[in-house]
């Protein structure tokens, strides 16, 4: 007998415990191809527009995939399509078929369905065993500062927060789970940036134990958040005399060059540089406070103007 993905709704998550929002229920029988495994969450993280957060698809897809191979193996890379919007309110089940199993390497897709054959994305996950080799790794565009001394987003102008949630729909109000800080912000930022680049500071803010794969899965969350702010807050301005852009995640990509720990502050360096015909792409580096290059992201988002 093989399950059926149907409607199965689900409440929200409360926003404090990353470990309730990446708890996933294996289904005992799965629709997908020979030999995959098919998880199903528990509960969803509404974004601006009614639809679940892409962090939070990231990590779940992540989590899946990491479910299906030897915890020695660690998340290395992610490809991954936002195919249309998830339903935060209703369980989105994750097929994972294996790809690879080698000496080495892992490889997983993973294909999230809603309501029995509502495909919403689409990712490919690779993990390896650790190895040594050669390294190196670029170091950061200038000295680090300390993220504790930074403003928190309640300290910083209420207008900058009006302003660029009605051009970019950006909000600053976080997560419990979460804690952000902007690295020298433009002087006003309810204008638009300078070019098209920021710097942030993001970590979980409950320490999260020495799951290698929790880490990775919590990475993938933290990576959705403000990535792509670059491609869109070089247009704020002309995006205030209209309506607004529309603004959604299209693709993504991560690599863990190093084991990363998310619940320790990560800087990201976030450039955009290309935005044409509706799309914008940013691309991030990612160091720890120690200025080692612990990971690279990139996202192309969808930039429209608002209809009305």
């Amino acid at each position: 007998m093989t399950t059926t993905m149907s409607t199965h709704p689900i409440p929200a998550w409360d926003g404090h415990d990353f470990d309730e929002l990446l708890a996933l229920d294996a289904l005992a029988d799965s629709s997908g191809p020979a030999g995959s495994t098919t998880f199903r969450t528990r509960c969803g993280d509404a974004n601006n527009h009614g639809r679940a957060y892409g962090g939070q698809i990231l990590a779940q897809a992540l989590a899946a995939a990491a479910r299906t191979v030897p915890a020695e193996r660690a998340c290395t890379a992610m490809q991954f399509m936002f195919l249309q919007g998830t339903l935060w309110d209703e369980a989105l089940d994750l097929v994972v078929t294996p790809l690879q199993d080698g000496k080495r390497f892992a490889s997983r897709h993973v294909r999230g369905v809603q309501r029995g054959q509502r495909l919403v994305l689409d990712a490919q996950v690779s993990f390896a065993l650790p190895t040594a080799a050669p390294a190196h790794g670029a170091a950061p565009p200038v000295a680090l500062e300390d993220p504790e001394q930074l403003p928190s987003p309640a300290d910083l102008p209420a207008e900058w927060q009006d302003a660029v949630k009605r051009a970019v729909g950006y909000h600053f109000e976080l997560k419990p789970a979460l804690d952000f800080r902007l690295a020298a912000p433009p002087p006003n930022l309810a204008l638009e940036l300078p070019e098209p680049r920021i710097r942030f500071w993001i970590r979980a803010r409950r320490p999260l134990g020495d799951d290698a794969a929790l880490h990775a899965a919590v990475f993938a969350y933290l990576s959705d958040w403000w990535v792509n702010y670059p491609a869109t807050g070089g247009h704020q301005a002309e995006a205030q005399a209209k309506d607004g852009l529309y603004v959604a995640s299209l693709n993504h990509a991560m690599w863990l060059h190093r084991p990363v720990r998310a619940d320790e502050w990560l800087h990201f360096d976030s450039i955009s540089p290309a935005a044409a015909a509706g799309r914008g792409l940013s691309v991030a580096r990612v160091h720890d406070r120690q200025g080692q290059l612990v990971a690279s992201a990139t996202q192309e988002c969808l930039m429209v103007p608002r209809e009305g």
